[in-house]
């Protein structure tokens, strides 16, 4: 048996102006959402968002939906995600996710205000799992009772996103939220899958290519030893 639930994970990033400290040019949220964006409480505990040594608190808890979390910088680093599920799961999914503060790799290329968004969408997949967590899995939230619908407001210039709660931090970030395609999510990571799984199989197949060639070359040391005596 195999339940697998979708989850979609990322960042969106806003550039602060010209006027900004140079140690922060940017405000940007890490979160872990449904694909509908519903709650996910259901099915998840709590998440832990590691970020870059440098910061204060490096590592940001978050108990409750919606599991987002704020901060302001100037660098693109990858963010460690801790998602931590319900039912007595102990050890964590973890996940990593590239900051992207630019929407090209230019880094040169003259800022702009639109928000940068970078989101993966993903499936936790549990395999045979135990009798007693089945009715836990099979939950199916509502997406259109538990999704957020929020009106979009544009970010004020002088507001500290920091100290908002994730709530309020939706009200600014939700309509930049990427519209998944579930079946098409599953054939790119199929794609991705398959591409991978290709590129070990060759590399077993060069390696005994290597194997038995080494093979060879010993019998033929054994035959000349075994001539000589």
């Amino acid at each position: 048996m195999q339940i697998a639930k979708p989850i979609i994970y990322g960042t969106i990033a806003s550039w602060l102006g010209k006027k900004a400290d140079e140690k922060k040019t940017h405000q940007w949220i890490c979160y872990v959402r449904g694909q509908n964006n519903e709650d996910l409480s259901y099915l998840i505990e709590k998440v832990i968002f590691v970020l870059h040594s440098s910061f204060e608190n490096p590592n940001r808890v978050v108990n409750h939906h919606p599991f987002v979390m704020c901060a302001t910088g100037w660098g693109q680093f990858e963010i460690i995600i801790k998602i931590y599920l319900r039912q007595g799961y102990d050890q964590p999914l973890v996940v990593n996710h590239m900051l992207k503060l630019y929407p090209t790799t230019n880094t040169n290329q003259p800022p702009s205000k639109k928000p940068v968004v970078s989101e993966q969408y993903d499936e936790i997949v549990f395999i045979n799992p135990h009798p007693d967590v089945l009715p836990f899995l099979s939950l199916i939230p509502n997406p259109k009772e538990n999704r957020m619908e929020v009106e979009q407001q544009p970010i004020p210039d002088n507001i500290d996103l920091e100290s908002l709660t994730p709530e309020q931090l939706l009200k600014y970030y939700q309509p930049q939220f990427t519209e998944f395609d579930e079946k098409e999510s599953m054939q790119s990571i199929e794609k991705a899958l398959n591409i991978v799984t290709n590129e070990l199989l060759l590399e077993a197949k060069r390696k005994n290519q290597v194997l038995d060639m080494e093979i060879q070359e010993l019998q033929l040391e054994i035959e000349k030893l075994q001539a000589q005596s």
